[in-house]
């Protein structure tokens, strides 16, 4: 058998009429750019996060970047978990910011309550600071103590990368907030700076655009989110009873709720493992192989051991395969070839 690590042609498959429906409504249009797509998108996914404002951009990493400058942090230190994606150290360094890391917690495998930018690793929500800027980029509808990710800080970002919880058709992303002054500024900020009735530009801006086609597939989609996250966390508890004492699982606080982006789990043997499982027709990957520090780019953040746990989940993370579409028969062949292997 044959286990794709995510395959998002059943997804598309599963709501091709509405898909296409959608389509059609913006193609007769005639809106392509900031029409009653990108509007009502908006408008649906603030009020599903329990907000006031939304703001669609042009990518998850564009997210998090206007989200950095619409507070004001431009110019300065922000402290981030050191085991996250790329993505979380251009976004901060494109918003002007220098990065000081932190090492994660060795069972939730997120940084701390000392984040500036809290970064919601692999699906699970943790506490954060109420001026926090939230990566969100894994973790759409997970929650702390109730409350939704990306609604705990000052704004969360979020992406909408075709594999990731609520993916587009191409790219995007989207921030969202109660304070009605980090809205406006990062309204600007996506479109060249301008004011709102574009007459004058008060800042420096650039071209962050969710266009209106993603914005209605999106709208699609976005139905689905809760169901979709149910039958991730049905996959991951499954995995979770068969392989605790096999491989290292994942952890849950209490009060916390993970919704899956990824399954995560850890081995010593990591790379033996995943060329067994490759072999055997199953698809993973490795988020991430490196700690920041450990790619060139950053490589004066840190000294090896400078940052332990970060640094052995690099070594032993593998991700496997956990998408909503995922039959009980792939996830029976993908525990079985790990016992195998264990």
């Amino acid at each position: 058998m044959r286990v794709a690590f995510v395959d998002l042609a059943r997804e598309n498959s599963a709501l091709r009429v509405p898909l296409e429906a959608a389509a059609r409504r913006v193609i007769e249009s005639g809106h392509l750019l900031y029409g009653p797509e990108l509007e009502a998108f908006e408008h649906e996914i603030a009020e599903w996060h329990g907000v006031k404002y939304a703001v669609g951009v042009a990518s998850g990493t564009d997210a998090l970047e206007i989200a950095l400058r619409a507070t004001g942090r431009s110019g300065s230190t922000v402290a981030t978990t050191a085991m996250t994606a790329p993505a979380t150290a251009n976004a901060i360094e494109a918003a002007g910011c220098t990065i000081a890391l932190l090492d994660p917690s060795a069972t939730t495998r997120n940084a701390t309550v000392r984040a500036d930018v809290a970064v919601h690793l692999y699906g699970l929500a943790t506490e954060c600071p109420f001026d926090a800027v939230e990566d969100c980029a894994h973790s759409m509808g997970a929650t702390v103590d109730g409350k939704l990710a990306g609604t705990m800080g000052a704004v969360g970002a979020f992406s909408a990368y075709p594999t990731k919880i609520m993916g587009a058709l191409g790219d995007g992303g989207w921030l969202v907030t109660n304070d009605a002054a980090i809205a406006e500024r990062a309204r600007a900020i996506r479109h060249y700076g301008f004011n709102e009735d574009r007459t004058d530009v008060a800042t420096r801006g650039q071209n962050s655009r969710l266009c209106e086609m993603q914005a209605a597939f999106l709208r699609v989609k976005l139905s689905h989110v809760s169901g979709w996250n149910k039958r991730r966390q049905e996959i991951a508890a499954r995995y979770t009873h068969e392989l605790s004492g096999l491989v290292l699982t994942p952890y849950i606080p209490v009060g916390c709720s993970h919704v899956f982006h990824c399954y995560v789990i850890e081995s010593e043997h990591r790379d033996l493992l995943r060329a067994k499982l490759a072999a055997l027709g199953v698809g993973t990957l490795a988020h991430y192989p490196r700690a920041l520090h450990q790619y060139d780019r950053w490589k004066g953040l840190g000294e090896p051991g400078q940052f332990p746990v970060a640094e052995r989940l690099a070594a032993t993370v593998l991700s496997l395969p956990c998408f909503p579409m995922m039959t009980d028969e792939e996830q029976d062949w993908v525990i079985r070839c790990i016992k195998e292997f264990t």
